[in-house]
């Protein structure tokens, strides 16, 4: 599942070579955070990714608030960036509830490859709670 839902994100000529790469990455996270959501956001979701100038954005969500120095990681898939910043649920609705921006526009414009919170996550931002 995790990896079709790659394929279709990384279907073009300048990211196709990603896909294995990226799949291993967001397997070890899922291993080591449990997540209940992983979602891919940014320019890779909004087709608009330009390799050489783009990163991967993606967010991570957990149970629990993770310690300040598993907050936010910086990976390298090849040649690319991967920056996955990890919230826990509670922090992503206070988030949304607040405005913040990158979260936001994650629930809003991003591709969810694994779980399934954004759903609900889109209520709580259409309907504040």
């Amino acid at each position: 599942m995790l990896r079709e839902k790659l394929r279709k994100i990384l279907d073009r000529p300048s990211t196709s070579d990603l896909l294995d790469e990226l799949e291993h990455l967001l397997n070890k996270m899922i291993e080591d955070y449990k997540p209940i959501s992983v979602i891919i956001t940014g320019s890779l979701a909004n087709s608009k990714f330009i390799r050489g100038m783009s990163d991967i954005d993606i967010l991570i969500v957990v149970e629990r608030s993770p310690d300040k120095y598993n907050r936010f990681l910086l990976k390298a898939v090849k040649d690319v960036n991967v920056e996955i910043s990890i919230y826990s649920m509670d922090e992503v609705v206070q988030s949304i509830l607040s405005g913040n921006q990158f979260i936001v526009e994650a629930i809003d414009k991003g591709i969810e490859v694994y779980g399934h919170a954004k759903e609900k996550l889109k209520r709580i931002k259409l309907y504040g709670g």
